[in-house]
């Protein structure tokens, strides 16, 4: 049966109740064009004064305009007072709550329906599977779809159309693209639910092909079409893919379109090209806060944490958006990894301000925010006087506690954990066993180990594994390391054999993960230890024939909730003259109380003086130096990071704390280090 128009009933006699006089003629033909609520609810005045509310035609024209406007309990309370009703009544209904997603409400009035002897129609059928599709229930959707094939209805292109997305949703990809292809006739809207449903469930080079099939095909595409493209392309993984979408979005004129910009920025941030999200988001007229969240992840997930931070100062001047608990953890998260202590405060209490701080997402972000930034006493008190916790939450603070190297702590907290009725996941088990590692709790950490190998059912896998033999490494127990590896019940990956590789200097896994620049670094400092500098540079050509770059050292710290970054040897930073000065005192009174530079640690073929004065510009003497220079006798310095402290940093280190009587918070890539009057927290242990 053909869809059934409202002008059908223009013509019917027999039924007063159908009858149109010139006034209804007239509210007919207005509420055709109404789309806002004032001029509605005017009309709606009139029909009823003019007593033709029993009239079938402007009940559902009613129904029809306060469906568009979302009012569906103004249309439900029309169409109980319908006395008439008909196919178009009840379709009118469905499709308003099937799309406002009442959807178990739109399959009862469809129950309703079938069981007052009412038949449905095309429109009936194609608003109603939507419901079906989203709530998972496929057998009744399939007995559905039989009743449609037996009534011989088949043919409708828009009833086909919702099939297939209907399928697609359920996950079924073989059935929709069999009923697709089987369509004697298809439109872009059955393109783009065929197209959609293999996006959505990760058949990306499908979808891709089909629309690249649809545009041979001369059909032109819609928002729907790209935003059902973009998902894919990010599947593939191919920035080629993204920035192909991106230019044909610009050709078909689809570009100004927030959601399709937004959309884009998520291609440019998931492959890090932050400064290209950057320059979406700046063309955006308008921006939402999904925009403003998506560039803040951007920045957070880039490690552009200053970048993140005056970006959020920025999302906070804006009037009327609202922060969400996404941007909250984002911006925790970079806190977290900047070291960004006053800041992180500041944000927690904006937290507690727009009542975020009692979700658990967010509640654990600020655990992970305190125990980052080595403030260990305030994520404690945070993590106790939470309400809920989740395993996130424990987990984090569990981390916490290893980072900062208090092992015994993190194991007490796993028992407590465990003793509150939480199940451990694999991320508790690797915070465990991390802060086993760095503390030096050998014993232990192969207890927790078997015991989640026997008892618990999170099945170990190689993240696991590699804590382990970090365990051992690190104790010297190179053997029992290199045996377990053996006893391993999968293949090894690269970071098995690295972890084994800074224990005992191996280096199998070139053969594994040729491309990673860590490695190649790695090898060369074996090289320079054993003073073969050939092999050095033989290892620095392969590396630089590869296109590979090390990252490079650099540390920074807060003040003023400012984050400065320092690079090694930076001469060229705008304070590196004030910096200088400070930096050459420093160096002298610490000499004159025992420090004695280590030049070993610098494994470059040059001479001793130059080693030196190498040595005094690493990232983490600048930042201290500066730290001294911009902060009052007394505070505490803190400083992030980003690769391990080597040796003669930390021995300055302790030295800088006696003899300025500072407390230096050092977080390195492996832990935290706390140095007070010349001793540090990780017993030289790291």
């Amino acid at each position: 049966m053909p869809p059934v128009n409202f002008n059908f009933y223009r013509h019917l006699s027999s039924n007063p109740t159908q009858r149109l006089c010139p006034i209804a003629q007239s509210h007919a033909s207005i509420l055709r064009k109404l789309k806002d609520l004032k001029p509605l609810q005017q009309i709606h005045a009139q029909i009823i004064t003019s007593g033709l509310t029993h009239n079938t035609f402007l009940s559902n024209s009613l129904m029809n305009a306060y469906v568009y406007c979302g009012l569906l309990a103004d249309a439900k309370q029309i169409f109980h007072h319908t006395p008439c009703k008909n196919v178009v009544s009840w379709t009118i209904l469905i499709s308003g709550l099937a799309k406002n997603d009442c959807f178990v409400e739109a399959i009862d009035v469809f129950r309703e329906m079938i069981m007052g002897d009412f038949k449905p129609n095309a429109v009936t059928i194609s608003s109603v599977l939507p419901a079906f599709a989203n709530l998972g229930l496929i057998r009744i959707a399939k007995s559905v779809h039989c009743f449609w094939v037996r009534g011989g209805f088949e043919g409708n292109v828009f009833v086909e159309t919702a099939l297939v997305d209907m399928y697609s949703k359920f996950g079924c990809m073989g059935v929709a693209r069999q009923l697709f292809e089987s369509m004697s006739e298809r439109n872009v809207v059955s393109w783009n639910a065929i197209v959609s449903g293999y996006s959505d469930h990760g058949f990306s080079e499908e979808a891709i092909d089909l629309f690249n099939l649809m545009r041979r095909k001369g059909l032109l595409v819609d928002f729907y079409t790209i935003m059902s493209l973009i998902p894919a392309s990010l599947s593939v993984g191919c920035l080629q893919v993204g920035t192909g979408i991106h230019g044909f979005i610009i050709r078909t004129g689809y570009e100004n379109d927030k959601h399709i910009k937004t959309a884009l920025m998520d291609i440019y941030v998931s492959h890090n090209c932050v400064d290209d999200a950057h320059r979406v988001f700046s063309e955006m007229s308008v921006k939402d806060v999904a925009a403003w969240t998506l560039m803040l992840t951007g920045f957070s997930s880039g490690r552009h944490w200053d970048r993140a931070i005056k970006h959020f100062n920025k999302m906070l001047g804006i009037q009327n958006l609202k922060l969400d608990s996404i941007a909250l953890m984002g911006i925790l998260s970079s806190c977290s990894h900047s070291g960004a202590l006053q800041q992180g405060r500041r944000v927690h209490a904006l937290a507690i301000k727009t009542c975020f701080a009692n979700n658990i997402f967010v509640g654990s972000a600020v655990i992970d925010m305190y125990a980052n930034c080595g403030n260990l006493e305030d994520a404690k008190r945070f993590f106790y006087g939470m309400g809920e916790k989740d395993v996130v939450c424990w987990n984090a603070m569990i981390a916490g506690n290893g980072m900062n190297g208090y092992g015994t702590d993190a194991i007490d907290l796993f028992l407590q954990m465990k003793g509150s009725g939480l199940d451990p996941d694999e991320s508790t088990f690797v915070s465990v066993l991390y802060a086993c590692s760095h503390a030096g709790m050998v014993y232990e950490g192969l207890q927790i180990f078997y015991h989640m190998v026997k008892t618990s059912h999170v099945i170990p896998n190689l993240q696991h594994y590699a804590c382990v033999i970090d365990i051992l490494g690190r104790a010297g127990q190179l053997d029992a390391a290199y045996s377990f590896i053996n006893n391993m019940p999968f293949q090894p990956d690269f970071d098995v054999y690295s972890t084994l590789l800074g224990a005992c200097r191996i280096h199998e896994i070139f053969e594994m993960e040729p491309n990673d620049a860590g490695y190649y670094v790695l090898l060369s400092n074996m090289y320079a230890l054993a003073g073969n500098w050939e092999g050095v540079k033989m290892t620095r050509a392969s590396l630089r024939s590869k296109r590979l770059k090390k990252d490079p050292g650099f540390s920074s710290i807060e003040i003023n909730q400012e984050i400065y970054t320092f690079m090694a040897g930076e001469k060229d930073h705008p304070q590196y003259f004030k910096i200088e000065g400070i930096l050459k005192g420093l160096i002298l009174k610490i000499k004159k109380a025992g420090y004695v530079p280590n030049t070993n640690v610098l494994l470059q073929d040059v001479s001793d003086d130059m080693k030196k004065d190498i040595l005094y510009h690493h990232s983490e003497k600048m930042a201290i130096a500066f730290g001294l220079m911009r902060t009052k006798p007394g505070t505490i310095i803190r400083i992030t990071k980003n690769l391990r402290t080597c040796d003669d940093c930390h021995s300055a280190s302790k030295f800088v704390s006696k003899v300025f009587g500072r407390v230096l918070v050092i977080k390195d890539a492996n832990r935290f280090h706390v140095f007070q009057d010349g001793v540090c927290s990780c017993r030289d242990y790291w």
